[in-house]
């Protein structure tokens, strides 16, 4: 999943669903849920400030943006006092405000982000809650002190994502802020919710979730997020072993954590390439395209496949001269032969591998997969990113040696990989070890994205989810 801040048409994944707890506390329902009353979605979204020490409720601004369902889904974001859709097909009929920074630059925005404190209470509760209908390809806005400046592109026809700005007369000069991605939709016959706390880009502030949704004949709670709060969660990736380098992915200003493939200086060049730590990455990469010039790369995919042996699950690759990966898999199916194929077409780069980008044709022959000899690209795709983010392939493998690496056990362990990455994996760190840290971090199921039919109901924390 990769993110991009451009337009208001926001990118897929993730959310939400209805809250029945004990303010504070594990949900103790009196009595099962019935998740038939929720399948056709009319859940709430609750909302608990977990980190009370540093801020209040006051100072804590949320918002929900994405797509209405449908065929004909239009931008919206939903008002969270009153839980109004609010559709963003006609800007200029809704309130437009100038720029705070700097009133006289001619600038239109539009605002979006609700106090939490002035978000109605479930007097069940004592929780902040509001109905929320379903939504898709959307996110849940985080922001400290102030809401989020949208500006009105020229035309007027469409909203430009915030950004983060050392400019003192920026609309969001120094308002903290992050994210959360969902998608809430009819499932045709149940909702079904999404919901991920995205890392891919950066980490701006400490935000969980909690779900309790059907999955098979039970109730289940779900959780995902940071375990600690920002303050402290900014000083344990200062603390976390790795080389100094990755210590400017720190942004004082900004008060966040960012990857170290979107490093970026005040003209948009990338800072990390020139670091000793991006060319210690590259001679890795390196190494694997060269070693696997002159024997097979043995391996087999899959988390659930550790340790097999069966040659239908083994795939071959070798480099050619012209530094193309070429896999093979030969299966015998129903007595037949049948051989697939697939390529990584050119030899990626570091700032490939640690932002997953497939737009330089390093990881981009998934639009092949399926075709006659392309059949492996889009899985070649993701377990290399993955795995080259992981360092879970070796090249000291002996000839004919499988490889796994969807092998948790081996992710992490051997320099270089990314420091970033394995800081979000870290114990201590994320709900059950799980984030989203980069594109395909979901590889071995290693990404924090949680989903739930029939969702009886959510919390969502402004803070630390709890751990328990």
């Amino acid at each position: 999943m990769k993110t991009k801040a451009i337009l208001y048409v926001l990118l897929p994944i993730i959310i939400l669903a209805s809250c029945k707890k004990d303010n504070g506390k594990a949900p103790d329902p009196l009595g099962p849920i019935n998740y038939d009353d929720y399948a056709k979605g009319g859940v709430h979204l609750e909302i608990v400030n977990s980190n009370p020490t540093d801020y209040k409720d006051d100072q804590l601004y949320v918002g929900v943006m994405g797509k209405t369902t449908g065929a004909n889904g239009q931008n919206a974001y939903i008002d969270l006092k009153t839980g109004k859709t609010v559709l963003l097909n006609n800007l200029s009929a809704l309130p437009q405000v100038v720029n705070p920074n700097n009133p006289t630059d001619g600038g239109k925005f539009i605002v979006i982000g609700t106090k939490m404190s002035d978000m109605p209470v479930d007097p069940a509760t004592g929780r902040h809650s509001i109905p929320i209908p379903f939504i898709q390809s959307g996110r849940i806005l985080f922001s400290i002190g102030k809401p989020l400046y949208y500006y009105v592109n020229p035309g007027g026809t469409s909203l430009a994502a915030p950004t983060k700005s050392t400019n003192a007369k920026d609309q969001n000069y120094g308002t903290v802020f992050d994210f959360m991605e969902f998608t809430y939709y009819d499932n045709g016959g149940s909702a079904r919710v999404f919901v991920n706390t995205s890392r891919v880009d950066a980490y701006a502030l400490s935000v969980g979730f909690e779900l309790n949704a059907l999955q098979g004949s039970n109730g289940t709670v779900q959780r995902t997020g940071e375990l600690m709060s920002h303050k402290n969660t900014i000083q344990a990736f200062k603390d976390f072993s790795k080389p100094t380098d990755y210590n400017q992915c720190i942004r004082p200003f900004f008060q966040d954590i960012v990857n170290p493939g979107a490093m970026e200086d005040e003209s948009g060049n990338k800072i990390f390439t020139q670091t000793a730590s991006y060319q210690h990455f590259q001679t890795y990469i390196d190494s694997i395209w060269t070693n696997y010039k002159s024997k097979d790369l043995v391996m087999i995919l899959g988390k659930g496949n550790v340790g097999k042996t069966d040659q239908n699950l083994v795939i071959r690759g070798r480099v050619d001269n012209n530094n193309i990966f070429n896999f093979t898999q030969t299966q015998t199916v129903n007595g037949k032969t049948v051989v697939k194929g697939g390529t990584l077409p050119i030899k990626p780069t570091t700032s490939d591998v640690l932002g997953g980008n497939a737009g330089t044709g390093a990881f981009n022959n998934s639009s092949l997969d399926g075709q006659a000899g392309h059949e492996l690209d889009n899985s070649l795709r993701v377990t290399f990113v993955a795995a080259l983010n992981r360092h879970s392939l070796f090249t000291d493998a002996a000839v004919d040696q499988i490889q796994y690496p969807e092998d948790v056990s081996k992710f992490y362990k051997t320099a270089p990989y990314n420091y970033y990455s394995a800081f979000w994996h870290a114990p201590g760190v994320s709900y059950n070890r799980l984030q989203y840290a980069f594109s395909y971090d979901d590889v071995a199921e290693q990404s924090s994205t949680i989903v739930g039919d029939n969702p009886a109901y959510c919390t969502l924390y402004f803070g630390p989810v709890p751990n328990n």
